[in-house]
């Protein structure tokens, strides 16, 4: 993919281009602006006379051409008149209204490459106005497994090689928090820090071991005290593969296992023990839910999604597992077309990419929902295999397709 991508905010500056985009040239149009007057009737005049009703996305500029917000539509024109009625009908509009005399504006030929253009905006600039009230609890992230000699189940915004397993991206991040915990108590896993020493029966002591667990969750029978020698490395690792397994969608039994604990305290009236059990039930079948649908899109969502460009020409979207891996217009040589089919097969038969940052994240869940928003889109998805079937000399290259396809699935 080509090096797109810029996490960190640019030097305040005036302001002069959106900047580089995952998104082809085709998809995007001329960026285009106005200078806003101060009477809203000639505002309104001439956003009509220079802004068309089509998808694309938008900036406000404050007094120092400085990006203030950033925002996307499927009609522009609709989307910036609203800004220039008689009623606004938010508080920020005044305050745009007020702290901002510029508008710029980029077509885009879909409402879809919309979403995501304005996803890169806000990442790239992170504009006054779009991160100002923007929880962190919402960010994605992944539940992470790690922690040798002890592994359990931590939440990560950032993948490292210090994990042993990582599923995700999950947005949601205070649920997804609470979902950890409650992987780490169903499955008996510890929850203690990693700087905390670990012993397990099965080590040769020099003395008797006599240490004691540091925490009360072994004599609630949550834990096996791998912190003080009272469980071996094979017991400990077998509750891992447990917690694995319904990770990976292989096993529901941990949740039929809590229900079953949960009605017998509610009819032995232990109404706390019971509601225990009930939270632990919701977080793990909630994490279960997005699992899941991630688990979909990583088989489904794999392919070239045909999409409209500008000038009446097509694009592609090609997708492993949800995520974008590169756009690209299709061109009208015959050769270069057969060029950009072969290089999508290359991409297709190389390993499934994984989204290392908040910005990738985003956008896979972005195509992820969109994709569950409207169901029929799936349709027109084009799968590699398809795509290969098209080259008689390719037969290597379907093997290296559909054994790329078992590696993400």
């Amino acid at each position: 993919m080509a090096n797109w991508l810029d996490n960190q905010k640019p030097r305040p500056c005036a302001f002069k281009s959106f900047g580089p985009s995952i998104l082809a040239q085709q998809m995007r149009g001329k960026i285009r602006s106005i200078d806003v007057p101060a009477d809203r009737f000639e505002a309104r005049k001439l956003v009509r006379e220079s802004c068309k009703v089509e998808p694309g996305v938008y900036g406000w500029l404050d007094e120092n051409r400085q990006l203030a917000y950033v925002g996307k539509s499927k009609a522009l024109q609709k989307r910036l008149l609203s800004y220039f009625a008689k009623n606004p009908s938010e508080n920020k509009v005044e305050r745009l209204r007020t702290q901002c005399r510029h508008i710029v504006w980029e077509p885009i030929s879909h409402e879809l490459l919309a979403l995501i253009r304005e996803t890169e905006l806000i990442h790239r600039w992170q504009p006054e106005f779009n991160s100002m009230g923007q929880p962190s609890r919402l960010r994605p992230a992944f539940v992470c497994i790690g922690g040798s000699p002890a592994p359990n189940a931590r939440l990560v915004r950032k993948l490292s090689g210090n994990n042993l397993h990582a599923f995700g991206p999950i947005s949601g991040t205070k649920r997804l928090r609470r979902a950890v915990v409650s992987l780490n108590q169903v499955f008996n896993l510890r929850d203690c820090p990693d700087k905390t020493k670990f012993e397990f029966q099965d080590q040769q002591f020099l003395f008797d071991n006599q240490t004691t667990a540091k925490c009360i969750r072994y004599e609630l029978g949550t834990c096996p005290g791998p912190c003080a020698g009272l469980c071996s490395s094979r017991d400990y690792h077998d509750l891992l593969d447990k917690m694995l397994e319904f990770l990976r969608g292989s096993s529901q039994r941990a949740l039929q296992q809590i229900e079953l604990k949960m009605n017998n305290a509610a009819q032995r009236q232990a109404f706390e023990t019971a509601a225990i059990h009930r939270d632990c039930l919701q977080n793990l079948q909630w994490l279960d839910r997005r699992l899941n649908g991630l688990s979909v899109a990583e088989k489904r969502l794999n392919g070239v999604l045909p999409i409209k460009a500008r000038r009446n020409r097509t694009a592609w979207l090609v997708l492993r597992g949800g995520r974008i891996v590169e756009t690209m217009a299709i061109p009208k040589d015959p050769d270069k077309k057969l060029q950009l089919r072969k290089s999508i097969l290359q991409i297709a038969a190389t390993q499934p990419p994984v989204a290392t940052n908040l910005l990738e994240m985003s956008l896979q869940l972005i195509v992820i929902s969109w994709f569950r928003k409207y169901p029929k889109l799936k349709q027109q998805l084009i799968d590699f295999e398809t795509l290969a079937q098209n080259f008689p000399e390719s037969c290597d290259q379907s093997r290296q397709i559909s054994q790329s396809l078992q590696w993400s699935a």
